[in-house]
C-alpha cells in the first residue's frame, strides 16, 4: 500500500463515485478501479459495497477513513509547511462574509503583511464540508453542520433584536409589548434557522401568529428591506450594527430573549499554526470594538431609544 492508494481511496469515499475520483486526481478510471482493488486485497476486505451501481462504504471502510484523512492532511503538511505556514483559508457563512469579513481581513493583513489570506462565503454547512476536506482551514458561521470529525466552539454570541425603520409608528415607542407587533409586516430569516426559531418561540408563547411577507436566509436582504420600512425584522445585534444604517431602530421588547451564536468549525484533527490563532482572535477583538463603537454611535443618533446595550 502507497500513499497514492490513500489519496485514490479518500477520493472515492468523498465523491461517492470512481469516476469522480478519477476526474478529481486528473487519473484514469481504471486506475482508480485497479487501486481500490489493490487496497481491498491488501486488507482482505471490502472498503464498498457496490449495490444497483452505487458504491457504499462499509463499516471497515468508514473505519479506516478516518486515519486516511489524518495521513494525508499530515502529508499536506509536511510538504507545504513553507508555503502554508504563512497562508490561513478562512470560510464563513454569508452574514459574516458580506458585513465582517472585509475590514476585518484589511485591517490583520496590516498588521502581518506576510500573511497570505484566502476566503470562502457561502452556506455554512457546504462551507463546513471544505473544512473536512481540508480545502479551507476553518469555518466562522452561525451554523454547525451535523458531520462526524467536525468539531466546534461558541466564538461569539449576541442578542436576536427587532428593528425597524424610524418611520415605522413602533419606532417611538419606549416599550414594545407582543400585541404591538400583531397585523406588522415581519421580514423574518428562513424556517430552520436559529434566529428564526427564538421568534417562532415569543409568538407562540403570545399566541401570535408568524405569517412573514419576506423570507430569507440573507441578512443582508433582510436588512435592505428594512431600511426601505417594509416591515420589521428581527436579526443578530452584531450584524444590524454592522449595517451601518442611521435609519434604523432598535425596539425594546423586555420580554424577548434570543442568542445567535457565532461558531467557530474545523476538523477535529486540525492543527491551528499560530498565525490562524492570532486571526481567530484579530476577529473576535475586531468584532467586539466594532460593537463598542457603533453601539456609541447609535446612543448619539438616537438618544431617545430605550433599547439597552449588552455589555461586551
Amino acid at each position: 500500500m502507497t500513499l497514492r492508494h490513500v489519496e485514490i481511496f479518500v477520493a472515492i469515499y468523498q465523491t461517492n463515485s470512481i469516476t469522480k475520483a478519477a476526474k478529481r486526481l486528473h487519473i484514469s478510471q481504471p486506475t482508480v478501479s485497479v487501486a481500490l482493488r489493490e487496497l481491498e486485497e491488501y486488507y482482505d476486505t471490502k472498503l464498498f459495497d457496490r449495490l444497483s451501481h452505487k458504491l457504499y462504504i462499509t463499516p471497515f471502510g468508514e473505519l479506516i477513513y478516518e486515519q486516511a484523512r489524518i495521513l494525508l492532511d499530515s502529508w499536506d503538511i509536511l510538504t507545504k509547511t513553507s508555503q502554508s505556514i504563512n497562508h490561513i483559508r478562512v470560510a464563513s457563512g454569508t452574514a459574516v462574509g458580506k458585513l465582517l469579513l472585509p475590514s476585518i481581513i484589511k485591517s490583520f493583513s496590516k498588521k502581518y503583511t506576510d500573511a497570505r489570506i484566502s476566503v470562502c462565503t457561502g452556506d455554512a454547512t457546504m462551507m463546513s464540508h471544505h473544512a473536512m476536506e481540508n480545502s479551507v482551514d476553518f469555518v466562522i458561521a452561525e451554523t454547525v453542520a451535523n458531520i462526524p470529525g467536525l468539531s466546534s466552539r461558541v466564538l461569539q454570541r449576541y442578542p436576536v433584536v427587532a428593528v425597524c425603520h424610524k418611520n415605522n409608528p413602533l419606532s417611538t415607542k419606549k416599550i414594545i409589548v407582543a400585541e404591538d407587533l400583531a397585523g406588522q409586516n415581519l421580514l423574518l430569516r428562513e424556517p430552520g434557522s436559529l434566529t428564526r426559531q427564538v421568534v417562532n418561540i415569543y409568538f407562540q408563547q403570545h399566541d401570535l401568529p408568524v405569517t412573514p411577507i419576506w423570507e430569507s436566509y440573507s441578512v443582508q436582504t433582510l436588512l435592505n428591506a428594512t431600511s426601505e420600512n417594509l416591515g420589521i425584522s428581527f436579526l443578530s445585534l452584531d450584524l444590524v450594527l454592522a449595517f451601518h444604517s442611521p435609519e434604523l431602530i432598535i425596539l425594546n421588547i423586555p420580554d424577548f430573549h434570543g442568542e445567535r451564536y457565532v461558531n467557530l468549525c474545523y476538523h477535529k484533527n486540525k492543527y491551528f499554526t499560530p498565525l490562524m490563532d492570532a486571526f481567530i482572535q484579530h476577529y473576535d477583538n475586531s468584532v467586539k470594538q466594532m460593537l463598542i463603537s457603533e453601539m456609541a454611535n447609535y446612543k448619539m443618533l438616537h438618544p431617545e431609544n430605550n433599547y439597552v446595550f449588552p455589555a461586551l
